[in-house]
């Protein structure tokens, strides 16, 4: 299955704004069938990427604790030992060719929906 990507940090959005996208992209990717998405949400080094990262990162575990999503893994994490990596390329293989996982790209993460 393709590789969804969604940019939550780029828009300029407010952090509510950010949090607020990325629900309304995840309830369209899984009413979509899709099963993986990568969400840009930035790590910090201009300022307010930091704080949409700390509440994405929250926002993502209560989703996992409420069972909307399966589980979720910051780029910075994804190691051959990281069991949420092998679950996300069993169910989108093309991960295997992105960039920003193989430079453990710390402004994203992926999400498996």
């Amino acid at each position: 299955m393709k590789l969804i990507t969604i940019d939550i940090k780029s828009e300029h959005q407010t952090v509510a704004e950010a949090i607020a996208q990325f629900l309304v992209e995840v309830d369209s990717y899984k009413i979509g069938g899709f099963k993986v998405m990568k969400v840009i949400h930035g790590y910090g080094s201009h300022g307010v990427g930091g704080a949409i990262k700390s509440a994405f990162l929250k926002k993502c575990q209560d989703l996992k604790n409420r069972k909307i999503i399966e589980d979720f893994i910051c780029c910075d994490k994804w190691t051959e030992k990281n069991v949420v990596k092998k679950i996300a390329i069993n169910y989108c293989p093309d991960l295997l060719a992105d960039k920003e996982l193989q430079l453990l790209n710390p402004g994203c993460s992926i999400v498996i929906l």
